[in-house]
């Protein structure tokens, strides 16, 4: 599915492609979050909804090297496992965010993505997103 970049991952593109600093030298890890609501445009970690469920965890993303067509283009290369958890999820994840630290709200929100279908696990289930579910395009 395709995302929406956050303003912040748009400004840093641009940064990178005109041979200014970037806040985030690479390589650094990236972290998908699962989210029961689309956070608004700018928004801070601080201000998404997250899953917030017993054994939910964001999960550390992998990518394929960047295609080289226009617009360039890349996807998630591991299978992304959130729980399983170990109660009944309150809220349906609806959305997903590609955020900069594991855990807390001190990281920044890259792109953002609405899940195909909304998703419930109940205690003892795990979510998945499977490999090459996520995309990325720039171009």
């Amino acid at each position: 599915m395709p995302g929406t970049p956050n303003a912040g991952a748009a400004a840093d593109a641009l940064d990178y492609f005109v041979g200014r600093a970037v806040k985030n030298p690479s390589p650094y890890t990236t972290y998908v979050a699962l989210l029961t609501s689309e956070p608004p445009v700018g928004a801070t970690m601080a201000q998404m909804a997250e899953v917030s469920t017993p054994g939910y965890s964001r999960q550390p993303a992998t990518w394929a090297p960047a295609s080289a067509t226009v617009p360039s283009a890349t996807s998630n290369t591991n299978l992304l496992t959130f729980g399983p958890v170990t109660a009944d999820m309150t809220a349906m994840a609806t959305h997903c965010a590609l955020v900069t630290s594991l855990i807390g709200t001190s990281g920044e929100i890259r792109e953002v993505w609405r899940l195909d279908a909304a998703q419930q696990a109940v205690n003892g289930q795990a979510l998945q997103m499977g490999t090459g579910k996520l995309t990325l395009s720039m171009g």
